[in-house]
């Protein structure tokens, strides 16, 4: 995953980037945070294919979201 769920000092959690984390995902369970690591994680790999289908357009007929399911 490109996020992860780790403990802040206070005893709550927050996902992070590298030494950051994100303020608004900071919860009082390891598992809240989890999830707001697999929301984050999934954002971004959204993110990455729509730069990538931006740059390609259709491969072999069709979209890679297409393509990739």
């Amino acid at each position: 995953m490109k996020y992860n769920a780790k403990q802040l000092n206070n005893g709550q959690w927050a996902v992070f980037n590298g030494k950051q984390y994100f303020p608004h995902t900071v919860a009082d369970t390891k598992e809240d945070a989890h999830i707001w690591a697999i929301k984050k994680s999934a954002i971004w790999h959204q993110q990455q294919l729509d730069k990538l289908e931006q740059e390609f357009g259709v491969v072999e007929g069709s979209t890679l979201k297409e393509w990739i399911c």
